[in-house]
């Protein structure tokens, strides 16, 4: 097939026009629709929400929150985390309940030797395997297992639990066994596939039964681990005169226990974070080697308190601001990144105690006149900063672009062969010019026809 001769440019019936000014006029048009959709957008996004939390009243310093309860509901009036803040929460969601209390102490501990750290691991309910009581994986149990609505969890080499009295046993092996077992819930004891559900009171202790305290004079718990060391002395620090005040040494013959938040261990020094029930252990309480549990009963049963003024890592309840206080991962409960924040957000604050490990802690934000709801993330500086990139971007794209759409309609022509040019200045002041002339031309014929 012979190739197709080109057409001159002459000849064609619409000239070809001038990219530039046509790629010029279409990027403006679709740059000022674009920041009138952003502005729309961000109106409900960022503009509304930076309102509510400049007229909330939160607190910018935060305080301690300790979680609950997390519970899974059909009836979603509130939940905790969203993932799309434009759409409204429907069908199931989680909430969560804190306790929400004042910050502790922060304790300096020197010179401290013969430092050992333990850690008790519990139950990873995300990674752990589950047993499907309806797909009959529920046959073969022989152990201790959490189970919920017939999904059960083996706790067997994590926990170790005392109990007296179980219900009548379930059989889950055979033809009806996974009809038997398919709402199996609670704790329950299994026996090849045969399990009875253990009947409150019952003790589950953490199999974490080698921690040593022999020659430690200091012992701090934060979550699922202990820290334990020989120190000389303990302060306070973070006072309102600015001076640190000896609190407790070892002279009292005594061992220093307490709960905090966040523990930074360094060679001779420990420096704790939000301290709380600072008690003194008689050393006649603990042996060389004790468990995980027992630790944890003494941290809160003990009656002898590091201070009596109640001042420094007092107990926990004398802190308290409100219980029950329902937690919102920021004040619209909700996030717009659409990368699975508010699952890890769930895992990691919905620890509420059920599964035997250590309940969520975690600082937390809230505002003095209305204490039911706390925020876990608020910043009102970075809040504002995108409130004045959100108005300023678009706005200003939203102007150049219509400034160079009226620039280009009084500068730019079509000529006779359908092409687009950019006036001359040259001319532009030309047609001025005509245009004045030609007026004061039509003027003075009127006249001149006037007088005749």
């Amino acid at each position: 097939m012979p190739k197709q001769k080109k057409i001159p440019i002459e000849d064609l019936v619409v000239p070809p026009q001038n990219t530039k000014i046509c790629g010029t006029i279409c990027m403006c048009q679709m740059t000022a629709v674009l920041s009138c959709v952003a502005l729309v957008y961000l109106s409900v996004a960022i503009y509304m929400p930076y309102m509510r939390a400049f007229q909330s009243g939160m607190v910018s310093d935060p305080v301690m929150c300790t979680t609950t309860r997390a519970v899974t509901t059909d009836t979603c009036d509130w939940g905790s985390c969203g993932e799309w803040c434009l759409s409204k929460t429907s069908g199931s969601c989680i909430q969560i309940y804190v306790n929400l209390r004042r910050n502790g102490s922060t304790i300096h501990l020197a010179n401290c030797t013969n430092t050992a750290n333990k850690t008790c691991y519990g139950i990873d309910q995300e990674n752990a395997k589950k047993y499907r009581c309806i797909a009959d994986e529920c046959r073969n149990l022989t152990g201790t297992f959490n189970c919920t609505l017939g999904m059960c969890i083996n706790i067997t080499d994590a926990f170790e639990c005392i109990f007296k009295n179980v219900d009548p046993p379930l059989k889950c092996s055979g033809r009806r066994g996974k009809i038997n077992c398919i709402e199996m819930d609670g704790l329950q004891n299994c026996v090849r596939g045969t399990c009875e559900r253990i009947r409150t009171p019952y003790n589950c202790d953490r199999r974490c039964l080698d921690i040593p305290t022999r020659n430690k004079n200091a012992i701090l718990l934060s979550g699922d681990k202990v820290y334990l060391s020989q120190c000389h002395r303990a302060f306070v620090t973070g006072t309102s005169t600015g001076t640190d005040i000896e609190i407790w040494n070892e002279s009292q013959n005594n061992i220093l226990m307490m709960s905090c938040y966040n523990i930074e261990n360094t060679s001779e020094t420990i420096d704790a974070v939000d301290c709380i029930n600072g008690t003194l252990l008689d050393k006649t309480l603990l042996s060389d080697l004790t468990n995980f549990t027992y630790l944890s009963y003494l941290s809160v049963t003990n009656t002898k308190l590091l201070d009596d003024t109640g001042v420094v890592a007092p107990p926990e309840i004398d802190l308290l601001i409100a219980n029950e206080s329902k937690l919102l991962i920021n004040m619209e409960g909700c996030v717009n990144t659409l990368r699975d924040e508010c699952k890890e957000f769930l895992r990691e604050y919905g620890k509420d105690g059920t599964d035997h490990n250590a309940r969520g802690r975690f600082p937390c934000f809230y505002a003095e006149q209305n204490v039911d709801v706390v925020v876990a993330r608020f910043n009102l500086e970075a809040t504002y900063k995108e409130f004045l990139l959100a108005s300023i971007v678009p706005s200003v794209l939203f102007i150049v672009s219509c400034l160079t759409l009226i620039i280009c309609q009084k500068t730019i022509v079509v000529g006779d062969d359908s092409k687009m040019r950019i006036k001359k200045l040259s001319d532009i002041i030309t047609a001025q010019k005509d245009g004045k002339e030609n007026a004061d031309g039509d003027t003075g014929g009127g006249d001149h026809a006037m007088a005749l």
